[in-house]
């Protein structure tokens, strides 16, 4: 028994400080300031505006896979949004292991040009799944509210 009792308290104290010292992390809810969204075959895509004050505006997507397959294979995938005041794009050509989400923003240069006015917006979305190359469009709207 005496053998026992320091692996005993070992395993206490070990216990003890993952429960004490646990971080509770909770994601960071996904809320933008503005949203328009689509979905389209097995894809939902969600054009956002975070409008801060001056620079800090930010506009992006939130895409995440709906489509049937459990684990869709996606290798590669760009996303092209186009819009009357300006453009981006995001590019992952070698995906490691796909989440079936990505949210990606980048600061809006043209939101303080567009305030107050909506804008058509093309997204084009290409991806390769299981060695094939495919490809969808999104017709949206983007309206960039006066500042905040």
């Amino acid at each position: 028994m005496k053998q026992i009792l320091p692996f005993i308290l070992i395993a206490v104290l070990v216990g003890g400080a993952m429960f004490f010292l646990n971080d509770d992390y909770e994601e960071a809810a996904f809320d933008p300031d503005w949203t328009d969204e689509r979905s389209i075959a097995g894809w939902d895509m969600t054009l956002f505006l975070n409008n801060g004050s001056g620079k800090d505006q930010e506009i992006g997507f939130k895409l995440e896979y709906a489509g049937l397959a459990e684990e869709p294979n996606i290798e590669a995938l760009e996303v092209f949004v186009v819009t009357e005041h300006g453009t981006f794009f995001y590019q992952d050509l070698d995906i490691e292991e796909f989440n079936k989400e990505i949210i990606y923003s980048v600061p809006c240069d043209f939101c303080s040009e567009a305030e107050g006015s909506y804008s058509y917006t093309e997204i084009i979305l290409n991806w390769r799944q299981t060695g094939y190359t495919r490809q969808e469009y999104f017709d949206m709207n983007l309206y960039v509210e006066g500042s905040y």
